[in-house]
């Protein structure tokens, strides 16, 4: 044997040695092997039991979202499962025995909580999915007024899965401040911090199918009330910037009957500091917004000029200002710091929340807040009339130009 030839052989018998001491795919399972769970809800019945159900994947008819060619069928992409047991693990574990194949959690997308199980308090089900390695920290949290049975078997199109559907619902919804992430991480994240008071999207049924209603608010893990899409964003100015949220504000014009017409205005963006403010034992909190918008729509008649933008910009932030005084009054009635005061007052004075901490459910309800809301109004080459103010029954041409331009 060549020295060439030799080198060759401890080479391969190296690398033999190498692959047999790699460990294999021993708990390798083929995909038609599983049940492949998208959602998952949560109810708890009349006697106190919890019923889970869950949304699987139908290999044989779920082709069509996938493939592109238009062979799946909507109404039968998925199935639905469901079974009962005094626990959550219960429940799973005789669905699991039920159906044929073994359920794969992995892929689950979405949690759903009925209002029942909701109210008495989820944090029984966050231990088990915290615990639960077969779940992802991605999935959404979801809670509905109804029962989540009802949410995961009403209608969903165009989409072929009900976990898809929500999910698109509530994105969109976060795009426009209507809604919040409520991903089991984010979720958590809220659930840990001082205030202790989460939020979680909510939807519910309709007579079209699932349509997004808002946010339901959380004391801890139990669900207390919940703010509409149009309270939403008032919430959601207390603690992030917002973006693209739409406001109205009756017209005044006397020709105008009353609710006819509205102006609206598109809140591009805003940006929130809340200061904690404090004077001996009174804390106060001062809250600046700051924001651009663009107006959508004019009253009849309205002629845009320095003099009624200054009005109008006052007009503006008087309103929001408004709606968040409402959101926060109705917070403080319920005894819940959604807007995370708590949390604030603990990273500006962290001695200080230490000292006020078990007291702050019988402070909050009378915290004062003071605020100053300044939304510049943009015009970017807005007309300077409205199209009934241009309409001439002499058929005389609209007046050239923008605002402060002579025609």
């Amino acid at each position: 044997m060549t020295m060439g030839q030799h080198t060759r052989w401890i080479v391969s018998a190296l690398l033999m040695g190498i692959l047999l001491g790699v460990p294999g795919c021993k708990d390798l399972r083929e995909v038609d092997d599983l049940n492949i769970v998208l959602a998952v809800g949560i109810d708890e019945t009349q006697d106190q039991r919890i019923r889970v159900t869950t949304e699987i994947v139908d290999p044989a008819n779920s082709r069509g979202p996938s493939s592109g060619a238009g062979t799946g069928k909507r109404d039968e992409a998925t199935i639905t499962r469901q079974q009962t047991g005094s626990t959550i693990e219960e429940a799973v574990g005789l669905l699991d025995e039920e159906v044929p194949r073994k359920l794969f959690l992995a892929h689950n997308s979405v949690i759903i909580f009925g209002h029942n199980y909701a109210t008495h308090g989820i944090d029984r089900a966050l231990d088990y999915l915290e615990r639960n390695r077969s779940y992802r920290r991605n999935q959404l949290f979801v809670v509905t007024d109804g029962t989540a049975s009802d949410l995961m078997t009403s209608s969903v199109t165009p989409e072929f899965y009900h976990a898809t559907a929500m999910r698109s619902l509530v994105e969109q919804g976060m795009h426009k401040s209507t809604a919040v992430n409520s991903t089991q991480l984010s979720f958590m994240k809220q659930y840990l911090r001082p205030s202790h008071t989460p939020a979680m999207a909510r939807l519910e049924t309709a007579k079209n199918g699932i349509v997004p209603e808002g946010i339901g608010l959380f004391d801890g893990g139990q669900y207390k009330d919940y703010l509409t899409s149009a309270e939403v964003p008032a919430l959601l100015r207390f603690m992030q910037d917002t973006q693209q949220t739409e406001i109205t504000i009756p017209c005044t014009n006397k020709e105008t009957p009353q609710g006819d017409m509205s102006q609206t205005y598109r809140i591009l963006h805003t940006h929130t500091n809340v200061t904690p403010q404090v004077h001996g034992n009174e804390i106060r909190f001062f809250v600046n917004v700051r924001g651009q918008a663009e107006i959508s729509r004019l009253c009849p008649g309205s002629k845009p000029t320095p003099q009624t933008y200054s009005k109008w910009e006052i007009q503006l932030d008087h309103t929001l200002q408004e709606q968040m005084q409402r959101v926060f009054t109705r917070l403080q009635k319920d005894d819940v710091d959604s807007v995370h005061f708590s949390d604030v007052l603990y990273k500006r004075n962290p001695i200080l929340w230490q000292q006020m901490a078990h007291q702050w459910k019988e402070l909050f309800p009378h915290i004062q807040v003071t605020y100053d809301v300044q939304v510049q109004l943009l015009r970017h080459g807005l007309a300077s009339k409205s199209p009934d103010v241009e309409y001439s029954p002499e058929g005389l041409p609209p007046h050239a130009g923008r605002e402060g331009v002579a025609p």
